[in-house]
């Protein structure tokens, strides 16, 4: 074997199994939220009509020229913020749960996380703006939490 392979020292990941299927459930959660978004963008178009390129139109309407419509912009926006929010979280709350980090923060940060984006979604949708930024403020603590969090992690481990 190469001299290389003898001198990497493998590190034994020490997870904790609650936090690990906080993980798994609210992470699940997200995806699946994100997923029916698509869906409720779709049902939107069609109640309202409105379709994202001229080919969706048919018949003599095939020529239309494609509209905006305010609810549909609105379904748009809110899966548009999911989109950008949730990847983000899932990916620093993967970072914290394998950095053996206290397991409650974490989970807790799940919980909030989850239940901040659906309160934005709901307060998107029925332009409750107060909800709405509830939501997105909750959610972005808990980003800001798990970043500093596995950021002095990684900085109190000697990565630097």
């Amino acid at each position: 074997m190469h001299a290389a392979f003898h001198s990497v020292k493998m590190v034994a990941l020490n997870l904790d199994d609650r936090l690990l299927a906080a993980y798994i459930f609210y992470g699940s959660i997200l995806v699946l939220k994100t997923f029916l978004m698509s869906f409720l963008t779709a049902r939107q178009r069609i109640k309202n009509k409105v379709f994202p390129s001229p080919e969706d139109y048919k018949g003599e309407n095939k020529d239309k020229p494609v509209t905006t419509n305010e609810d549909v912009e609105r379904v748009r926006r809110a899966h548009q913020n999911d989109l950008e929010n949730i990847p983000i979280f899932l990916i620093i709350a993967l970072l914290y749960t394998l950095s053996n980090l206290p397991p409650v923060r974490g989970i807790w940060c799940l919980r909030i996380f989850t239940a901040a984006r659906i309160l934005h979604t709901v307060g998107y949708l029925n332009a409750i703006t107060r909800l709405r930024g509830i939501g997105f403020m909750s959610g972005s603590a808990c980003i800001a939490i798990l970043v500093v969090s596995v950021l002095i992690s990684a900085v109190t481990a000697g990565v630097f």
